[in-house]
C-alpha cells in the first residue's frame, strides 16, 4: 500500500465494477470478499463450464460469461458495466486473460503468482504499458497488520541492518483441486507470499539460492510439499527458510514464523504477535509504541483499513482513481515471480545454486 496515500475525495471512494475470470475452489471465494469490500462491485463472471457460470451469476445477480472474449464485447457494447478484471484462473491461463483485458482497457488484478514464466510475466508487463492500464498481484499477505509493522521497524531502523533471518513455515491444509496434483505445489503456489514477504516487507534483494524439496509418505500432495531454502542476498543478509505442506508438527500461522536478526536487535514475528529483542540494554526501556516485559519489546500492530484481500482490494481501487501505480504493481513483482522460478530451479536440479538477475524489460514503444 502506498506509503503516503493522497486524501481521498467523494468521487475516489466511489464503487467500481469488477468482472471475476476464474470461480473454481478458490476463486469462489474471491466472490465474498468482493461483496464485503468497500468500492467494489462485483460486475460479473467468467468459467469454463457454462453451467457452473450461470448458477453462479444468478445467485449473485451477475451476468455470467463463457470466456474473457464474450466479456470484453459486452463491455464495449455497455460502457461502464466493467471497469476491472480479477484474475482468479490457475497460472498457466494468467498471461491470455490479463492481456486480452488490457487490450479491452481495463485495469487487472492478478492472483499470485504472476504468472508461470518470466516470458508471460514481461508480456502483461508490456501490455499494461502499452494500453496505459493498471496491473496489479494481489499479494495479499503484505496488506496485514503484523507485516505491515514489521516492514515500518525495519524501514525506521529499529534493528539496523538485517545480516539474517530464519523462517519456519509448517501446515497441513485440507486443499482440493489443482494443488494437488502439481509437481511443486508448495513452492508455485504458497511459498509466494513469504518469498514476496523477503522482498516487500523486509526489503532484501535476493542474489543467489539453493533449494531442496521432497515428499513425506503420507502427503496428500502429488508433488512435493516440504522444502529447503537457503538465499544469499545483497549487502550480506542470509535467509534460511524451511516449509511444509505436510506437517505433523507444531503449526505456524499462514505467515509463518520468523526471526530477523540485525545489527541492532532481532525482530520475532509469529502467530500476529512482534516482538524485539536489542543487542543493548539502554534500547529495551522505551520504543514507541511498545511496552517493555523482561527486557522484550512487545509491539502494539499498526492499524490498518483494510487487511488480506480485502487491502489488496483497497490498494487496487486506490491506485486506479488516483491513477497511481500500486505496491505491487506487475513491474515489481515480476522480482518476486523470478525468487519464485528461481527457487523451482535450484529444487529441480538437487539444490544447485542459482543466481538472480532482474530480468531485462523491452521497453514499450
Amino acid at each position: 500500500m502506498n506509503a503516503n496515500p493522497q486524501p481521498v475525495s467523494s468521487q475516489e471512494s466511489r464503487s467500481l465494477r469488477i468482472l471475476q475470470v476464474g470461480i473454481g475452489s478458490w476463486g469462489s471465494s474471491w466472490l465474498e470478499i468482493i461483496e464485503a469490500s468497500n468500492g467494489w462491485e462485483l460486475a460479473g463472471v467468467v468459467s469454463r463450464t457454462p453451467e457452473h457460470a450461470a448458477e453462479v451469476g444468478a445467485l449473485h445477480g451477475v451476468p455470467a460469461f463463457r470466456d474473457i472474449q464474450e466479456a470484453v464485447r459486452f463491455s464495449k457494447e455497455n460502457p461502464g458495466a466493467i471497469d476491472a478484471v480479477l484474475v482468479a484462473t490457475p497460472p498457466e491461463h494468467h498471461a491470455a486473460i490479463a492481456i486480452e483485458a488490457l487490450r479491452a482497457g481495463l485495469d487487472v488484478l492478478i492472483e499470485k503468482p504472476l504468472a508461470p514464466t518470466i516470458a508471460d510475466a514481461e508480456s502483461i508487463i508490456r501490455a499494461s504499458e502499452d494500453f496505459g492500464r493498471i496491473a496489479m498481484v494481489a499479494q495479499n499477505y503484505r496488506f496485514k497488520r503484523a507485516p505491515r509493522t514489521v516492514q515500518r521497524l525495519i524501514r525506521d531502523g529499529v534493528i539496523g541492518d538485517i545480516q539474517q533471518v530464519f523462517v519456519t513455515f509448517q501446515k497441513n491444509p485440507p486443499f482440493v483441486g489443482f494443488r494437488l496434483e502439481m509437481d511443486e505445489p508448495l513452492i508455485v503456489d504458497g511459498m509466494a507470499h513469504q518469498l514476496d514477504q523477503i522482498r516487500g516487507v523486509l526489503g532484501l534483494q535476493p542474489t543467489a539460492l539453493r533449494a531442496r524439496s521432497w515428499n513425506p509418505s503420507w502427503s496428500q500432495f502429488s508433488g512435493n510439499a516440504s522444502v529447503s531454502l537457503d538465499i544469499e542476498c545483497s549487502g550480506g543478509a542470509r535467509v534460511l527458510y524451511t516449509a511444509s505442506w505436510a506437517s505433523y508438527g507444531p503449526q505456524t500461522s499462514w505467515d509463518g514464523d520468523w526471526d530477523i536478526q540485525g545489527t541492532k536487535g532481532g525482530i520475532h514475528w509469529s502467530n500476529n504477535t512482534v516482538t524485539i529483542t536489542f543487542s543493548s540494554l539502554f534500547d529495551s526501556v522505551f520504543l514507541a509504541g511498545a511496552v517493555e516485559k523482561s527486557g522484550i519489546m512487545h509491539v502494539t500492530l499498526d492499524d490498518l483499513p483494510a487487511e488480506e484481500r480485502l487491502g489488496a482490494l483497497a490498494e487496487f481501487h486506490r491506485a486506479i482513481m488516483q491513477s497511481d501505480t500500486p505496491e505491487t504493481d506487475v513491474r515489481d513483482n515480476i522480482a518476486s515471480l523470478q525468487l519464485v522460478l528461481a527457487t523451482l530451479e535450484s529444487a529441480q536440479k538437487d539444490g544447485s545454486p542459482v543466481r538472480l538477475e532482474l530480468p531485462h524489460l523491452v521497453p514499450s514503444t
